[in-house]
């Protein structure tokens, strides 16, 4: 049997407080932290999952970016390669685009974001985490903000994808990550 997960706290400053079992967070009032990759494709389009059907948090929305809670003991650096590794099989080198903070119905965030690049001739096939991706999707940043197809995207993922977009561009193939 796995062991418990147990998530850092933080206040509302991002200063560690102390940290609780996933099971007994209260995900709409406690702060937390979270990482979020935004993995771009070798056309500038990023990677978006499908989340299953069975995930507490948005079952069946889009995750535009890979990630999830950082764990105890866990910077964010090393969170963000764990969640890497276990949503899509893959480990990349990643490159820090700053913190930023999001709130909203059920969740109190101070998230990271980092990006990388993914080829799969270079970088070999994905493998899915199948409980909780259900597919990925290729989606420009511009589709997914306009969103015309009104697709149901997590608030948080879609936080951290307009923090990035104000801010910053997406990295090109031949950029270094």
């Amino acid at each position: 049997m796995p062991a418990e997960e147990i998530i850092i706290l933080v206040d509302k400053d991002n200063t560690v407080i102390g940290e609780t079992p996933r099971r007994l967070m209260d995900f709409g009032k406690d702060y937390h932290r979270v990482t979020y990759i935004l993995v771009f494709n070798n056309k500038g389009n990023l990677i978006v999952q499908k989340r299953t059907d069975n995930k507490a948090f948005c079952p069946g929305y889009y995750g535009i970016s890979t990630g999830g809670v950082v764990d105890s003991g866990e910077s964010y650096l090393d969170s963000a390669h764990r969640e890497l590794q276990e949503e899509l099989g893959i480990d990349l080198t990643l490159t820090s685009q700053g913190v930023f903070f999001t709130q909203g119905e059920g969740f109190k965030i101070w998230g990271k974001i980092y990006t990388c690049c993914y080829d799969e001739e270079i970088d070999g096939p994905l493998t899915l985490q199948a409980k909780e991706v259900a597919s990925i999707h290729e989606m420009s940043i511009n589709y997914i903000l306009e969103n015309t197809d009104n697709l149901l995207f997590t608030p948080d993922s879609l936080d951290a994808l307009r923090h990035y977009a104000n801010k910053l561009t997406a990295p090109q193939p031949s950029d270094p990550i």
